[in-house]
């Protein structure tokens, strides 16, 4: 079950564990909101639809008339669109990449606003969006107002955080994080995987690579 990368175009690396980087000019994972149906933490369902994802935190974004709410992610378990399937990790959504069997590749991705603060010079900060406090009626979803008017010229630095979902459990991307979660015999396919000369802990098929060896 392949799920593609339909907004972002990840064009550059760099290392360092699980983390990708690359450049958007949205402030959302889609250019338009799209239906999608939210999965709540209680067994319900809701379908709305106008949804997006928020690259600043990695949260739901849904619109209610003429504003933009910022989902209050404590009541959210995942979210279904068309073409992707995210999950929440810690207090992000996370797109499932792929699977093999019954282990999964998850990616969220970010703005790396460290990255962008330290690239501008007497531009704009984003970290300077227009957020006021709202309730929402009926106590399953809170939310708050989030200002994503279009800046000319805007370039976004992104990092993908991946996660394996391993054997039912949760596992970062991460050498160090593998081998404990790993047997002696996983972690012995693991490193033969890595002396490869085209791995990479930033390529998602690399990555679906090791999955595939460490599951089969």
């Amino acid at each position: 079950m392949k799920k593609m990368l339909t907004v972002l175009a990840m064009t550059l690396c760099m290392g360092g564990g699980a983390l990708a980087q690359g450049v958007t000019s949205s402030l959302t994972a889609y250019p338009h909101f799209k239906s999608g149906t939210i999965h709540l933490s209680n067994g319900k369902t809701i379908k709305n639809p106008l949804l997006n994802v928020f690259l600043k935190n990695a949260c739901l974004l849904y619109r209610s008339g003429a504003n933009t709410m910022e989902a209050n992610m404590d009541n959210i378990k995942g979210v279904d669109f068309d073409d992707r399937t995210y999950i929440k990790i810690g207090d992000k959504l996370a797109h499932l990449v792929d699977s093999v069997k019954g282990n999964r590749l998850y990616c969220i991705t970010l703005i790396d606003l460290a990255a962008y603060q330290q690239s501008l010079r007497n531009d704009v900060n984003i970290t300077n969006l227009d957020i006021s406090s709202l309730d929402l009626s009926g106590g399953q979803l809170s939310y708050t107002t989030v200002d994503l008017a279009p800046q000319e010229g805007l370039e976004l630095p992104v990092v993908c955080e991946y996660y394996y979902l391993l054997d039912g459990k949760m596992v970062r991307v991460h050498e160090r994080d593998l081998s404990r979660a790993l047997s002696k015999e996983r972690r012995r396919l693991m490193r033969t995987i890595m002396t490869t000369n085209d791995f990479s802990w930033v390529s998602e098929e690399q990555l679906m690579k090791l999955l595939k060896a460490i599951t089969e």
